[in-house]
């Protein structure tokens, strides 16, 4: 199971409601020690790896669409 990481400082409510209802194990924390992406753009950190975007819905297409493409 993939695990997203957010920091509650950078993700809108939104997101996080639609990160729930996604796949992924979703860890949500005060702080993930990244202040520099965190004031630059909206971000995760899915299975250790840093992901950034314009926006969380670009985020999470993509996410979506990545876990289509590994379904298959």
């Amino acid at each position: 199971m993939t695990l997203i990481e957010c920091c509650l400082g950078n993700v809108t409510a939104e997101a996080r409601r639609e990160l729930r209802e996604s796949d992924g194990q979703v860890r949500e924390t005060i702080c993930l020690d990244r202040c520099g992406t965190c004031c630059a753009s909206p971000f995760l950190i899915v299975d250790g790896e840093l992901r950034e975007d314009e926006s969380f819905s670009d985020l999470l297409c993509s996410f979506d669409r990545q876990q289509e493409g590994d379904e298959r």
